[in-house]
């Protein structure tokens, strides 16, 4: 199962990264385990086979033990991988531990290293493979999960261009409305950059407050505002840290060979694009 049509908030995103008090771990039986897994990142069906993360959301805190054990990239035959994700002491949360990020391994991904050349990819383009968490998976009070949550994707060529900006289709809002404005990207970016890289502003710079929506596989950025758009220019500013999937920024190719002499490229400042609502 994939979720490539799933619309998340901007709202359920951010709540991942937050923290209101210590996560504690009551002593009770499990014989009723109720967190689950509720959203995995990217939701397309194709992933490019240099991708670099994934994101697993989880209905409630998990524990502090290593969970990758309990994660597992399948083949088509169902045979584990091995050496998948990066192996880290620490594994990679966010502060109230409901959002994991799975790192894949950046030395088998980039070209050039000595895990790519050794062992190659853990994805290859053209096969299908399953990600699997197992309900051995501990949650903040010591019980497993309700159910295990695999996703099925099909691994695509490399994605080796930045993200274009110059190529993305923005719809226009009217005036006096509360029209959204979407954002018709050149290709799935991840959606942490889309939901914390992009930004509306009025023509002083401040902010405008609203919500957002993520859809079709985090290829289209939906903004609605707090307030009705006024008869003004706006505009929405991209940060250059922005990333796709394989972590390619605007100005910088994730997956370069080291040994091709490619210059590296500095950061760009922010990109703007103006719109003007229609009255």
């Amino acid at each position: 199962m994939r979720l490539g049509s799933t619309l998340i908030s901007l709202a359920a995103i951010m709540a991942a990264g937050s923290l209101s008090g210590p996560i504690l771990a009551p002593a009770h039986a499990c014989d009723l385990p109720s967190t689950s897994v509720s959203d995995v990142y990217p939701t397309g069906e194709m992933l490019p086979e240099n991708l670099l993360r994934f994101y697993v959301y989880f209905s409630a805190p998990m524990g502090q033990d290593d969970i990758l054990p309990s994660i597992t990239v399948l083949d088509e035959s169902g045979d584990p991988l091995e050496g998948v994700f990066l192996s880290n002491r620490y594994d990679l949360w966010s502060a109230d531990r409901t959002r994991l990020t799975l790192l894949l391994d950046p030395g088998r991904v980039k070209t050039g290293l000595a895990a790519n050349q050794a062992m190659g990819r853990a994805l290859v383009a053209g096969r299908t493979y399953h990600l699997r968490i197992s309900q051995t998976a501990l949650d903040a009070t010591g019980c497993g999960l309700s159910a295990a949550h695999s996703v099925s994707f099909q691994a695509i060529d490399a994605d080796v261009t930045s993200p274009t900006p110059e190529d993305w289709v923005l719809s226009t809002p009217r005036t006096g409305a509360r029209d959204p404005i979407t954002v018709t990207v050149d290709g799935p970016i991840d959606h942490l950059s889309l939901a914390y890289r992009l930004r509306v502003l009025r023509p002083d710079g401040t902010p405008v407050a609203g919500s957002l929506a993520l859809e079709a596989a985090e290829t289209i950025w939906r903004f609605t505002p707090r307030e009705p758009w006024g008869d003004t220019a706006y505009h929405l500013r991209i940060d250059p840290l922005l990333e796709d999937l394989a972590g390619n920024r605007m100005d910088a190719v994730f997956d370069l060979d080291l040994g091709s002499g490619a210059p590296s490229m500095a950061p760009s400042d922010h990109r703007m694009i103006s719109f003007t609502p229609l009255p």
